[in-house]
């Protein structure tokens, strides 16, 4: 094992965490490492492509469950189809996740739009009407704003 590196060097080549390396060993993401003689993790070439193949798949988005998959499917021979399948439903979540944004972008722009307004129409402003949005926010959470307080009592109780 001469090209070994230990697991500080192993973690600065994968661009990751040293506690990320020994997270991803528990889960059994990537194989335990050996122990040199001082007792030290060595790490070798191919588990540090592991440990970038792995940060790369979360970059994607892809869970640690699902990056657990795809280390088996790398594996196997003529996984194409399995891992199409992975990306279709990645796919699919990406998308929901896009009109999810594209929904929450148009209430940013909605709400900037009102404050804008409402600062140039009122000349007096009174600190509770001050903020159309957080008086929206208000609105929307209605009764259950001040229905506990944190010691667990209705705040009107003494």
């Amino acid at each position: 094992m001469a090209d070994a590196v230990q697991i500080g060097k192993a973690a600065k080549l994968a661009g990751i965490s040293v506690d990320t390396i020994r997270f991803y060993q528990k889960l059994g993401l990537i194989d335990r490492a050996t122990r040199s003689v001082g007792g030290y993790r060595l790490f070798d070439g191919q588990q540090i492509r592991d440990l970038k193949f792995v940060r790369h798949a979360q970059e994607l988005g892809f869970s640690l469950t699902e990056i657990k998959e795809l280390l088996a499917l790398r594996q196997k021979h003529h996984a194409c189809s399995e891992v199409q399948s992975m990306l279709k439903h990645k796919l699919t979540d990406v998308r929901e996740k896009i009109k999810s944004l594209v929904r929450l972008e148009a209430e940013f722009r909605g709400a900037m739009r009102n404050c804008n307004r409402e600062l140039r129409l009122k000349r007096e402003i009174k600190h509770e009407d001050c903020c159309p949005l957080l008086t929206k926010l208000d609105r929307m959470n209605g009764a259950k704003r001040y229905k506990y307080v944190s010691s667990g009592r209705k705040s009107g109780d003494k």
